[in-house]
């Protein structure tokens, strides 16, 4: 393919620097949104109008981008909750509400049916997100009630174990269409569009019933 030379630079200009996370952040937008197997590298290339060459030159091919691309999603992941946690300004209550609110929003895009996919068609890549999902949140979001117990803001029993559990679970089922499309007219029709203010209510459902008095009284 004939090389074309480069236009002026503009606002929606790639920058070659940054073409492997720009493919990689289109192609996993493109996955969440339609499926990892309907998705094929045309669609990736389509999406940011450069040419299949282009995308091959820096992975084998969509199963690459795909793992690349789970890796970048816990690395970013990481990177916001360990600035969340490691934050000196932030009292409990701030730490604590940004954490939750972290959680659910990164992992209101991972829907069951994206996960079903990838459990049939890349099973590796399937259980380095499913193990990613289940223990890092998890482990972070124990680390942090278990500071509010000592403080006094958590209550001190299984309550805040059955918490964590509840809270993911709940955010990755009220973000998620297919699951809400079992309860026409019950819940509101743009729910998951709007999966911040979903994660908020759920945040303040769930702590109601883990904070202590002392939480509300400071």
């Amino acid at each position: 393919m004939k090389r074309i030379a480069n236009p002026p630079s503009t606002a929606g200009e790639i920058d070659p620097l940054s073409l492997p996370q720009r493919l990689i952040d289109a192609a996993m937008t493109l996955f969440f949104r339609y499926g990892y197997s309907r998705v094929v590298v045309d669609d990736i290339a389509r999406e940011l109008a450069i040419s299949k060459k282009t995308i091959y030159n820096h992975f084998g091919g969509k199963a690459d981008i795909l793992m690349a691309g789970i890796e970048r999603f816990a690395t970013r992941y990481l990177s916001g909750a360990e600035a969340i946690l490691n934050d000196v300004d932030l009292t409990f209550r701030q730490k604590l509400n940004a954490y939750l609110l972290h959680i659910g929003i990164s992992f209101s895009s991972i829907n069951r049916a994206f996960l079903d996919d990838l459990k049939r068609s890349e099973p590796i890549a399937w259980q380095r997100m499913t193990d990613f999902r289940r223990e890092v949140p998890l482990k972070n979001f124990a680390q942090l009630l278990d500071e509010g117990a000592r403080v006094g803001y958590i209550r001190d029993d299984s309550t805040r174990q059955l918490a964590i559990l509840v809270y993911v679970s709940a955010v990755q089922s009220l973000t998620d269409p297919d699951f809400l499309a079992q309860f026409p007219g019950f819940l509101p029709v743009d729910m998951a569009n709007n999966p911040r203010e979903t994660i908020e209510q759920v945040i303040n459902l769930l702590l109601r019933g883990m904070l202590t008095e002392k939480f509300y009284r400071e």
